[in-house]
């Protein structure tokens, strides 16, 4: 019976167990070289179990939970729902245009994607990092799947820097994580796989890819980031389609698309020596400012707060901005202009200060307007009716001092 050799390398076939001929002399074979050990990329490729293991992904996650440790450790403050202080995040190197471009710290480019806001930032980031990396990273492969990580990562974050306004500081993964799920969403079109996975890979992809990238429609606001989505999905979803456009299958990629993740560590390592220089003076500064465990909550506790704020605080634009609608709410509309002035200016020189300014400039057209001074209101209103700041321009229209 024929030896089945058939899926395994190097294995040779045994010779017949017997035989009616006469005995004869053989030539004596040559000796066999021994064959060399495998490379680690032969190895894994080799190995199905190994191959399936998103080694990768599971690294990356511990990563972003290690990185977030040391920056909770080194907080300045942190709330209650854990969220970190917005003036810790910007001391290890979040993002904006005021920062990025004005200040000409370029570096936070790369720290940013590796840094989060709160628990539940962190928390939601990691979950769809694991679920969407399961699926994507033994398709593609380590190297291509670090690079689309890599690129959508920065990607993201020159959409962060477009799309936002120019004073709003920016954290987080999310962009690289939905260059992940966009390649996800374009690998579900493989014609080699079959039904299951590619109904797998397309409810996956929409399942996080619709929610991360669906507001931007609707004129999206709050706390999310939806500029880096949007950057992160352009990346990643050009990068998926290339190996098809290029080499017609994944299964060709270049393996110098390895040495991404890297140069990827390497450039954050400069980065965050950077960081380490600029640390010393930002967490100096953030000390005159009010705590993110200290903001008053919504309705009367701006009222009881804002004059404790204000001794305490007297550099902080936030301080003054409650300081006015405590005013505002007693119609004491001269001091509240005053104190909304107040906030204005110092928001100028604040490097957190420009959703502040934003936020005092549409208070004071509102205040204007209600003063009777129309034609001051609406020259105000010009500034903060321009911004990419919704909830603000929300109340302006709602005034009808915009347009």
């Amino acid at each position: 019976m024929a030896t089945n050799t058939f899926g395994r390398r190097g294995v040779v076939a045994p010779p017949p167990s017997g035989s009616f001929q006469r005995a004869s002399l053989q030539p004596v074979a040559a000796p066999i070289a021994p064959r060399p050990l495998p490379s680690e990329g032969t190895f894994f490729a080799d190995n199905k179990l190994l191959a399936d293991i998103p080694f990768l992904t599971i690294g990356l996650i511990f990563g972003l939970l290690l990185i977030f440790a040391l920056q909770r450790s080194l907080a300045i403050d942190v709330a209650r729902d854990g969220s970190l202080d917005v003036r810790s995040l910007i001391a290890y190197g979040a993002t904006s245009y005021d920062l990025v471009v004005g200040r000409g710290e370029w570096w936070r480019i790369g720290l940013a994607p590796l840094l989060h806001g709160s628990d539940w930032h962190l928390i939601g980031n990691c979950i769809a990092l694991f679920i969407v990396g399961v699926r994507l990273e033994p398709l593609i492969g380590r190297g291509w799947f670090a690079l689309i990580f890599v690129a959508s990562a920065l990607v993201g974050e020159a959409g962060s820097l477009l799309g936002n306004a120019p004073g709003q500081p920016g954290v987080g993964a999310s962009g690289a994580i939905t260059g992940l799920i966009a390649a996800l969403f374009v690998s579900s079109f493989d014609p080699e796989a079959d039904a299951d996975q590619t109904i797998s890979r397309l409810k996956t992809s929409l399942f996080f890819g619709v929610p991360a990238l669906l507001p931007l429609a609707f004129g999206a606001s709050g706390n999310v980031d939806y500029f880096a989505h949007a950057g992160g999905a352009l990346a990643g979803g050009v990068l998926a389609i290339m190996p098809w456009l290029l080499f017609r299958s994944y299964d060709s990629l270049p393996r110098s698309a390895s040495m991404t993740l890297l140069a990827g560590c390497v450039g954050s390592l400069i980065c965050a020596g950077f960081a380490a220089a600029h640390y010393a003076s930002y967490m100096a500064d953030a000390r005159q400012y009010v705590r993110i465990s200290e903001y008053p909550d919504k309705g009367t506790k701006v009222a009881d707060r804002s004059f404790d704020l204000v001794t305490r605080y007297p550099k902080d634009p936030r301080a003054h901005f409650f300081r006015a609608v405590y005013f505002l709410e007693q119609e004491n509309l001269g001091a509240a202009e005053a104190e909304v002035r107040a906030a204005m200016s110092l928001a100028t020189s604040d490097v957190a200060g420009g959703p502040v300014r934003s936020g005092a400039q549409g208070l004071m057209a509102v205040l204007l307007l209600v003063q009777g001074r129309t034609s001051e209101a609406k020259a105000m209103a010009a500034e903060p009716c321009g911004a990419k700041m919704a909830d603000v321009r929300r109340i302006l229209q709602k005034h009808k001092l915009c347009g």
